[in-house]
């Protein structure tokens, strides 16, 4: 009996820990309590902490690992991997780059000695704290999404792995312009997707579903949605992007993870052509630039700064005065 209760107690005590440790749905290790724990715990111990509140979370480490050194190993192993098989096709050594739903970090360490500047941005506090003891780097910066934000940073590459399938429509579009907004002009997006994959529901699938388990699921367990091609193409082309390709990653990578049947989105930030300068043709019309005229039209009206079109103007010719011009002066001695 007693190796029964120790075997309930084992399965509870991750369940208990993450409702513990939860700050809102999707925010694993959110609580404000899980920085602060690590930032109290002796040197010495820290990284055994930080691994033990990763067991907690149902998103870092798989159900049957139990043993979280092996698990840990085996999430380096592979995010290995992927940075030097996968990423690291798209990546250069100048690169400054920002790495979506970091994590515990793993995938941000590893490609941290392949460019100039990683920084690696996720929404919990508590496992940004735990990524800063397992897998710190000189050139790596832990944030939140928004300590980003206001840091008004850019990059030159956006990468983001294993989260896009966790968004609904609505996120997933509202991260797309923002990793748009992110991006120097011409930089490169590198997401992970699940695409016409049938073991997948879609979101609408999960929203038809109106069973009690199925909306708990929805509103509480850690969302997966699939995709069509078409629609992943229409929301990352409606944010900005384009030159956008979808690649399967097993054509590209050989890894023992859940990636490896999903596909990999490669688009590129598009930014308005700059218009070609105006010439003395049909319709012509000067505009005042953007930037110096003022915000309305009474300011308008009294700087006379209305748009001239030219080709509506009755323009008087000017009769030649009767000043005496040098003949050498003249337009026609200037050939002589």
């Amino acid at each position: 009996m007693a190796g029964r209760g120790s075997t309930v107690e084992r399965r509870l005590r991750p369940v208990a820990g993450f409702v513990v440790a939860t700050a809102g749905a999707q925010n694993f290790l959110g609580a404000r309590w899980v920085p602060a724990l690590l930032a109290v715990t002796p040197a010495q111990r820290r990284r055994q902490v930080a691994l033990r509140l990763l067991a907690w979370s149902p998103h870092y480490f798989q159900p049957d690992e139990h043993d979280r050194d092996a698990a840990a190993e085996r999430n380096r192993r592979t995010r290995q991997i992927l940075a030097d098989d996968l990423l690291g096709r798209y990546l250069q050594p100048d690169d400054d780059v920002l790495d979506v739903g970091c994590g515990p970090g793993y995938l941000a360490a590893a490609v941290a000695p392949r460019v100039h500047a990683v920084t690696a941005v996720d929404v919990s506090r508590g496992v940004l704290a735990c990524a800063r003891v397992l897998n710190p780097a000189p050139n790596l910066e832990y944030l939140t999404v928004e300590d980003f934000r206001r840091s008004g940073r850019d990059v030159d590459v956006v990468y983001c792995i294993a989260v896009a399938q966790h968004l609904t429509d609505e996120v997933f579009a509202r991260a797309l312009r923002d990793w748009h907004a992110a991006l120097r002009p011409g930089g490169r997006l590198l997401v992970d997707v699940v695409v016409g994959d049938p073991d997948w529901r879609t979101e609408q699938q999960w929203r038809a579903d109106r069973g009690l388990v199925g909306r708990a699921k929805l509103r509480f367990a850690l969302n997966c949605f699939g995709r069509s091609a078409e629609q992943v193409r229409r929301l990352v082309a409606g944010a900005g992007f384009g030159e956008l390709d979808l690649v399967p990653i097993s054509a590209l990578v050989d890894v023992e993870d859940d990636v490896a049947s999903q596909h990999l989105l490669v688009a590129r930030r598009l930014d308005v052509a700059v218009l070609p300068a105006p010439t003395p043709s049909r319709g012509l019309v000067v505009d005042v630039p953007a930037q110096a005229a003022p915000a309305d039209r009474l300011g308008q009206e009294r700087l006379g700064l209305e748009r001239l079109d030219l080709e509506r103007r009755d323009l008087e010719r000017v009769a030649p005065t009767s000043v005496d011009v040098d003949p050498d002066l003249s337009p026609n001695s200037r050939s002589k």
